[in-house]
């Protein structure tokens, strides 16, 4: 199956090269056209040329549309340039790595099976219907046949499952990628959850994925690689050493199911639309 990845980056450019590698080195079980979409170039942000060879279309902006606006320009200026013959469209931040294929080649199939869902993601909130961006897959037809879905500003999670239920169309959850965030008053020195203020996991070790910002990880760089020869259970990147892979990541897994079991809104209160000025 043909399917496009769709890369939006910023300033992230070191987190592209390795994701680009990782994509080209791992994805094996589809053909990938790769679209990565920059808006940085004018702030000093350029894509590194050991990247370029990795990429089927580059797509620069020459105006950045700022913090608010940024996120969408890039979504909705990269599909334009999908491909017809992808059915469908895995779009992508720069800084979320993925060891191997096996979840696009799962929920593609998921999708395909039911032709109400157009749109695969991760829950976002535990109050409102939000579907995360990051990491998502979409039936490429229902992209084309409704740009709206990537105008957005802010609250971009909800905006999508607005936009869905807008449209009379359905999602699923990819549940390895799931939960996303704990719940504010455990937050503080919670493992695996770096920045405080955001409140949510950046390893996901049963889709074999990370997704630090670097600037949170003592580290960096470094320690993000760890983190992703943990969870993908390989020497990837043979330069950093990574302990006892297996003991690294039931310790993930036991601290991301064990948030579960904290009191939830979810649990006395049904998720809702929210609503977006």
């Amino acid at each position: 199956m043909k399917i496009a990845v769709l890369i939006r980056v910023y300033d992230r450019i070191e987190d592209l090269k390795y994701n680009l590698q990782i994509i080209r080195n791992t994805w094996k079980e589809n053909d990938y056209y790769i679209i990565v979409v920059s808006n940085g170039k004018n702030n000093g942000y350029e894509i590194l040329p050991e990247s370029l060879p990795l990429i089927d279309k580059l797509v620069t902006l020459e105006e950045n549309a700022g913090h608010r606006k940024g996120n969408s320009q890039l979504l909705m200026e990269g599909a334009k340039y999908i491909p017809a013959d992808c059915d469908y469209t895995l779009i992508l931040e720069a800084d979320t790595w993925m060891y191997g294929d096996r979840i696009v080649s799962k929920y593609t199939k998921s999708l395909s099976d039911d032709v109400h869902n157009v749109w695969a993601s991760a829950d976002w909130y535990d109050k409102y219907y939000a579907l995360a961006t990051d990491f998502a897959i979409v039936k490429t037809k229902y992209i084309g046949d409704n740009p709206g879905i990537f105008d957005f500003e802010l609250f971009p999670e909800c905006h999508i499952a607005n936009f869905l239920r807008n449209t009379n169309a359905g999602f699923i959850w990819i549940k390895e990628n799931m939960p996303v965030h704990v719940p504010s008053y455990i937050r503080y020195r919670y493992p695996y959850v770096p920045n405080i203020k955001e409140g949510r996991f950046y390893v996901f070790p049963k889709s074999r994925m990370v997704t630090h910002h670097i600037e949170f990880l003592r580290g960096g760089m470094e320690q993000k690689k760890r983190y992703f020869n943990i969870v993908s259970g390989t020497d990837y990147f043979p330069e950093v050493k990574s302990g006892n892979k297996a003991w690294n990541r039931f310790k993930m897994n036991f601290w991301i199911s064990l948030s579960k079991c904290f009191i939830k809104r979810s649990w006395y209160s049904h998720k809702t639309y929210k609503e977006i000025e």
